[in-house]
């Protein structure tokens, strides 16, 4: 049996066909997608019917992103908080996903985790970070239709972090400074190995740090897909050079 960790697609449908191809998959298979399906690329909807349609034959997990974050969250406004709907900034997929998704495939999106740990390896999987100043606990796998970011503080937070302050709090993209520290780099371990995606890194593998990896090589931006492969404590990887550019970062 192997774990395979996908970085984020960003709506790169015919890599995502192509690296599976290359992972010769195994009806034993257990597919984890690090967040992110959506957006930015040029076929968000059928990256999400595709992978739907992947969860038919295989053990198919998703792990929430930002960009799934608020997919749903303007659906709900939509439905219940118009004065919301109208702050939101309304992304281009966002219609085409709905208009276009069924409500099976919604209800896909929303069995998405916010965090998920692979037991046998003490591996946990977020979209984006660990704040520094996060009490979770992690003793559950969170779930966006189960869990409330209401009632457990950070789980918001843990689809979009990157930047943490001196004091290990949240920064928003583009407000960080000299002081400020990504946080896979000043992460400790305490919860096992990490694996990311969110922040793209331009490279041709994996970004090891001392107790995370990050598995977004930016193939929305021209870089690469990765899938992250553990079988038997074995760790490999392959990985697609992207078609074309399809987004500016």
């Amino acid at each position: 049996m192997r774990n395979i960790i996908i970085g984020d697609v960003h709506g790169c449908l015919f890599e995502l066909k192509a690296l599976l191809e290359r992972c010769n998959l195994r009806p034993t298979d257990k597919l984890f997608f690090i967040g992110d399906l959506i957006d930015k690329g040029p076929d968000s909807v059928g990256v999400v019917k595709f992978v739907f349609n992947l969860s038919l034959n295989y053990e198919v997990k998703l792990i929430l992103g930002n960009h799934e974050e608020k997919f749903l969250r303007y659906l709900r406004n939509k439905k219940e908080n118009p004065k919301a709907l109208k702050e939101m900034i309304i992304l281009p997929d966002f219609n085409s996903l709905e208009e276009n998704l069924t409500e099976e495939e919604l209800n896909f999106l929303c069995q998405s985790y916010y965090s998920f740990r692979i037991e046998e390896t003490n591996i946990l999987l977020i979209h984006g970070g660990l704040p520094g100043t996060c009490k979770l606990q992690f003793d559950v796998n969170y779930q966006y239709n189960i869990h409330s970011p209401k009632v457990f503080k950070h789980l918001d937070l843990i689809t979009k972090t990157r930047y943490l302050d001196v004091f290990g709090d949240f920064i928003s993209l583009g407000h960080e400074n000299k002081d400020s520290s990504f946080w896979a780099d000043i992460y400790d371990g305490k919860l096992g190995t990490i694996l990311f995606g969110h922040q793209p890194f331009f490279q041709d593998k994996p970004v090891f740090f001392n107790n995370s990896v990050g598995l977004d090589l930016g193939c929305v931006f021209g870089g690469s897909l990765l899938a992250y492969i553990i079988e038997s404590n074995i760790v490999r990887w392959e990985k697609i050079k992207a078609f074309k550019i399809y987004a500016i970062k």
